[in-house]
């Protein structure tokens, strides 16, 4: 069995009702035996061109079906609602999906039902609580370390210190990534100060750019895009233009500010998805909840190939606070969105 992390990571809106069929038809849901086709459905919130969160299971579902030829999936898009998005679900599964991602909270009763309806099919929902026994798990990420590691590299390339934090709506996965900015923020520079903006919207590409644009003019250079969201791209093709320092978390956000992308907090779903397929295969595991950590592998970052702004000595002291990270030597304190987890 491949080592198990402890928990997955918050989604955001909802999916829909196109399918785009990716790699292959599906497979039958009555179960896989090793070697067999098995066939994941994908319920995404946004097509992977639209934001960083979708990007990120896009890319991750991909490299998993590049390494295993067995491998099929489906992906759902623009569902924004649960009442639009369970009989599209419903169609997955009876199309053959032998594993189901639920790529946000906002499905969370959906898929107590679907997940009791089929209950020999792995499923994995991004979303808070408790997961449902037999198949039915949850999935987060550190919000605290990604929170951490990105303001720590922005408050040493800020001249003054000073971070721009772009949110959404204060989410609770945006609060505590926040926590973790501005801690990250003050062991980089103690006199580091985080400003904080929301654009009140995860889908808003306008508002999320007039939010950078005042930072912007204020002097803050080095921007935080908090939300991970739509709403994000419209503040990362600001700062492409504005050859602003820009972070934000999910998928690589170089697809929409090659240079002024100086970070992206990847997330790499497959840690999860890796054992369902198994599970698919070989028989159902205890549910549980997965944690997208440093140190589980299921966060990373990107590299610095791209951009001017970070030495080679300041990238190797990030990779030590990387490090530190996943060791749980950098400590931080318990997580209150998803408590019990880092």
């Amino acid at each position: 069995m491949r080592r198990r992390s402890t928990a997955l990571a918050l989604g955001v809106l909802v999916t829909s009702a196109l399918l785009t069929a990716c790699g292959g038809e599906a497979s039958s849901n009555d179960g896989a035996s090793e070697g067999d086709s098995v066939s994941i459905g994908l319920v995404q919130e946004a097509r992977p061109d639209v934001e960083p969160w979708s990007l990120a299971w896009h890319d991750s579902v991909e490299n998993m079906k590049s390494e295993d030829s067995d491998l099929t999936y489906k992906e759902t898009f623009d569902a924004y609602d649960a009442t639009r998005a369970e009989p599209v679900i419903r169609q997955l599964l009876d199309g053959g999906a032998d594993v189901m991602a639920l790529s946000t909270f906002v499905l969370t009763d959906v898929a107590k039902v679907v997940a009791t309806e089929y209950p020999d099919v792995p499923m994995v929902l991004t979303s808070f609580g408790e997961p449902q026994q037999p198949n039915l798990n949850l999935a987060t990420a550190s919000y605290l370390e990604i929170g951490y590691s990105t303001c720590w590299l922005l408050a040493r390339l800020a001249d003054d210190g000073r971070v721009g934090y772009v949110g959404a709506q204060e989410a609770p996965f945006e609060v505590e990534s926040l926590e973790g900015c501005e801690l990250g923020a003050t062991a980089a520079n103690p006199a580091a100060k985080v400003t904080v903006v929301n654009s009140n919207s995860f889908t808003d590409g306008q508002a999320n750019r007039e939010q950078v644009q005042g930072l912007l003019d204020d002097g803050i250079t080095e921007v935080f895009l908090g939300s991970g969201t739509e709403d994000a791209v419209g503040g990362l093709r600001l700062c492409e233009q504005e050859a602003a320092n820009c972070a934000t978390w999910g998928g690589d956000a170089r697809k929409w500010a090659p240079t002024a992308s100086v970070l992206t907090v990847e997330l790499n779903w497959s840690v999860i998805l890796d054992e369902l397929v198994d599970q698919a295969r070989n028989g159902l595991e205890e549910a549980t909840v997965w944690n997208l950590t440093f140190g589980s592998g299921g966060l990373s970052v990107t590299d610095f190939d791209s951009t001017d702004n970070v030495s080679d000595d300041l990238a190797a002291e990030f990779q030590a606070v990387v490090d530190g990270l996943a060791d749980e030597s950098i400590e931080l304190p318990d997580s209150t969105v998803h408590p019990g987890f880092r």
